[in-house]
C-alpha cells in the first residue's frame, strides 16, 4: 500500500498600512492664477502639517522637493453643475433684493407715519374751520332781520371762509393722495418681497434635489497596489504568504470655492496619501462627504484620531 502524504497549504495575508509620505507642489492650472499662488499653497500645506502633528502627536507627512506632487487642476463643469451654479447665482441675486427690501420697508413705514400725521393734522384744521363757519352761519340764521349792508358783509365773510376751507381741503386731498400712493407702493414692495421669498425657496428646493443626484469630486489620491507571494515550509507545513503594499503617487485637486475649502479637501487627500481610509462619522475630516465645519475650522475629531491610530 502506498501512503500519500499531503501537506495542507496555509495562506497568510500581510497588509501594508499607512506610512509616512513626502509631498511637494506640482502643477497649478492657469485657471487659478488669480485665486492661488504657490506661496499660499505652501502655507496651507504647512498649516495642515501643524494640525496633524499637534493633534496626533506624530509626524505623518512632510514637504520635500522629492515628494509626491499635489496638482491643482481645472475641470470643465458638467451641464448639471452649470445648471446648479446658474440657480445658485439666481438665488444670490434674489437674496440681495430681499435684503434691499428689508432695509427699504422701515423707511417707507416712517414716511407713511409722517404723511399720516400730516393728513390727520390737516383734517383736524379743516374740520375746525368747517365747524367754525357752520357755527357762524347758525348764529346768523338766528337773527331775523339783517340790513342789506349786514347781509352783504355776512355773504362776503362766508365766501372768504369757504375759499379758505377750499384751500385747506385741497391740502388734505393732497396728503390723502400722497398717503394712498405711498401705501400702494408699500403693498407692491410687500408683494415683490413675498414673490422673491417664494422663488428663493423654490430654487433652494430645486438645487437641493439636483445636489442629491450630483456629487462633485473635489480631490483624488492616486496609488498602485502591488501583491507579492512568498512560499515556504514552517513546522512541516507549506505556507504561502501574500503581501499587499500600496505605493502612492500623487494628489489631484479639481476645484475649490475658497482657500478654506481647499485646505479641508487637501487635508483629506493627504490623509489618504499616507493610507488613512474613509469613516462615516459625522463632521469627521475623513467622512467621504466634506463637512462645512471642516471648511471653517480644520480639526480632527475623536473618530478621526482613532482612525489614524488604527491605520498608521
Amino acid at each position: 500500500m502506498i501512503y500519500k502524504i499531503t501537506f495542507p497549504l496555509l495562506t497568510l495575508f500581510t497588509l501594508s498600512f499607512a506610512s509616512f509620505q513626502e509631498v511637494k507642489i506640482g502643477k497649478i492650472d492657469d485657471f487659478y492664477k488669480d485665486k492661488l499662488t504657490e506661496q499660499q499653497l505652501r502655507i496651507i500645506i504647512d498649516e495642515i502639517k501643524h494640525t496633524f502633528e499637534s493633534e496626533l502627536n506624530m509626524n505623518i507627512f512632510d514637504y520635500s522637493q522629492n515628494g509626491k506632487p499635489i496638482d491643482i487642476l481645472f475641470e470643465t463643469p458638467s451641464k448639471l453643475e452649470e445648471k446648479i451654479q446658474k440657480k445658485m447665482g439666481n438665488i444670490t441675486s434674489k437674496l440681495e433684493k430681499i435684503q434691499e427690501l428689508k432695509i427699504l420697508f422701515p423707511k417707507i413705514k416712517e414716511e407713511m407715519t409722517i404723511l399720516q400725521n400730516s393728513y390727520n393734522e390737516q383734517t383736524f384744521i379743516l374740520n375746525k374751520k368747517i365747524e367754525a363757519l357752520n357755527e357762524y352761519i347758525r348764529n346768523i340764521n338766528k337773527r331775523n332781520n339783517l340790513s342789506k349792508d349786514e347781509y352783504l358783509k355776512v355773504q362776503n365773510y362766508i365766501n372768504i371762509e369757504k375759499n379758505k376751507i377750499e384751500e385747506e381741503s385741497k391740502k388734505q386731498k393732497k396728503y390723502r393722495m400722497d398717503l394712498t400712493k405711498l401705501f400702494n407702493h408699500y403693498n407692491q414692495k410687500v408683494f415683490s418681497f413675498n414673490n422673491l421669498v417664494n422663488d428663493t425657496n423654490r430654487l433652494n428646493n430645486e438645487v437641493e434635489s439636483m445636489n442629491r443626484s450630483f456629487k462633485k469630486i473635489k480631490g483624488k489620491t492616486f496609488g498602485e497596489e502591488n501583491t507579492t507571494i512568498k512560499t515556504y515550509y514552517k513546522d512541516g507545513e507549506l505556507v504561502k504568504e501574500k503581501s499587499t503594499t500600496t505605493t502612492m503617487s500623487k494628489i489631484e485637486i479639481y476645484g475649490f470655492d475658497n482657500l478654506k475649502q481647499l485646505k479641508a479637501v487637501l487635508a483629506h487627500e493627504i490623509a489618504h496619501l499616507v493610507g488613512i481610509p474613509h469613516i462615516e462619522a459625522k463632521n469627521a475630516l475623513m467622512n467621504p462627504i466634506l463637512d462645512k465645519t471642516q471648511e471653517e475650522n480644520l480639526v480632527l475629531t475623536s473618530e478621526d484620531i482613532l482612525n489614524f491610530k488604527e491605520n498608521f
